[in-house]
């Protein structure tokens, strides 16, 4: 038996330019204001970190709703990228830019030749005391600066190299059940990169139901801010060190983060709910 509610559905590999690597997003094109059960219940059938769920409001402008396997979040920067990319390239839209209505506010996507460029609002972090819980679970011991942002919910850790980012092995039922008064939502670990790369960074967020995000858009509203004031810079390349890896381009203007990266488009078809 096949349902007869349909929807377009696209799978899309973010801040990549070749197929499975960045971060995939599943993107459908369905009205936003249906149950959340129904929602979380498509959102473990693609069992991706993040599906979006995207409803055209007026040209130009779309309802966009973003969902792990467990939860709803309130934002998302690779789904994002590729719901912008799923528009601009399979959609029949001839503009080049779109607004998004999210649970953030008003977010932007526009065509530029490098992929899609992201316009979204900075949360810088600021000094906290060491969350030792968090650290423990992580295996770290050689921090050098701990930062949290509140408005995203995001606890920062440097460490001394990209080495020792890419060594972190955390312990996830540890880090999910750490003390955490602050109320983060995720832990990045980061470091000064090399060659291209200004920073390196890792994601980790068990409490919303992700282990270890491959390519994270909304943590580098909190990694932007951090580096540009550490390295006076407000236009930086940044990369992802996980599994898969991703690369973003990072632009500071007037309290806002600018994050440009590519898409691969690697699933079409349609849902059927």
């Amino acid at each position: 038996m096949v349902s007869e509610k349909q929807v377009p559905f696209y799978q899309v590999d973010a801040f990549t330019d070749v197929p499975f690597r960045g971060n995939p997003a599943a993107i459908c094109f369905m009205p936003t204001r249906l149950s959340d059960e129904l929602y979380l219940s498509i959102a473990r059938e693609m069992n991706l970190s993040e599906t979006a769920f995207v409803e055209e409001i007026s040209d130009g402008c779309f309802n966009l709703r973003w969902f792990t396997p467990t939860r709803e979040v309130p934002l998302c920067g690779h789904a994002t990228l590729a719901t912008g990319h799923t528009i601009f390239e399979h959609r029949e839209y001839d503009g080049d830019r779109v607004e998004f209505l999210t649970m953030a506010g008003s977010l932007y996507a526009e065509r530029v030749p490098e992929g899609v460029r992201l316009d979204f609002p900075e949360n810088k972090p600021f000094p906290v005391e060491p969350a030792r819980e968090a650290l423990e679970a992580l295996g770290v011991s050689n921090w050098e600066d701990i930062s949290y942002s509140d408005t995203n919910q995001k606890l920062l850790v440097l460490l001394s190299s990209e080495e020792e980012v890419r060594e972190v092995r955390p312990d996830f039922k540890a880090l999910l059940g750490a003390d955490n008064p602050l109320g983060w939502r995720g832990v990045v670990v980061t470091a000064s990169g090399s060659g291209r790369y200004d920073f390196v960074s890792r994601y980790f967020a068990p409490l919303m139901g992700i282990d270890e995000d491959p390519v994270t858009g909304s943590a580098h509203t909190v990694l932007a801010p951090y580096w540009g004031e550490v390295l006076g810079k407000t236009k930086m390349w940044a990369y992802q060190a996980s599994v898969r890896g991703g690369v973003l381009f990072v632009e500071l203007i007037d309290g806002r983060v600018f994050l440009t990266g590519g898409c691969v488009t690697v699933i079409e078809g349609n849902l059927f709910y």
